[in-house]
């Protein structure tokens, strides 16, 4: 067996080795916790990157479906107005053509009037009536 000295050398040479081992271990094992740590901020980082893109996106997508939309009723509006502007357009030349045939019968009735009143008649049948 191994003296008192010898085993003393040899506990104590085993438990520096163990002591400093742990150490290196540890010192390696910190440094790749760091890395990880960084890794882990940095993919958080893009994660967050990724949502915010994506609401983007949905945003973007709904401002375009609102606008179309938007745009089908304002066709749909202005065709509307279209039609309403051709009826009103109709009306207005029905009314003009009654108008003017109003201003000749009321023109033919003025000219009968003044031949009444002056004593000539340019109408045959009321001449003949007046004689």
């Amino acid at each position: 067996m191994l003296d008192n000295r010898g085993f003393k050398v040899v506990v104590a040479f085993v438990g520096v080795v163990l002591w400093l081992l742990p150490q290196e271990v540890l010192g390696e094992d910190v440094e790749i916790k760091n890395r990880l740590s960084y890794i882990s901020k940095v993919i958080g980082v893009i994660e967050g990157s990724i949502i915010k893109i994506e609401g983007d996106v949905r945003f973007v997508k709904r401002q375009a479906e609102k606008t179309t939309a938007e745009a089908h009723l304002s066709a749909k509006r202005l065709d509307h107005l279209e039609e309403k502007i051709k009826s009103v357009e109709n009306l207005l030349n029905t009314i003009a053509i009654g108008v003017a045939k109003a201003n000749g019968s009321l023109e033919r009735i003025e000219k009968d009037l003044e031949g009444l009143f002056r004593g000539s008649c340019s109408n045959a049948l009321l001449c003949k009536r007046k004689k």
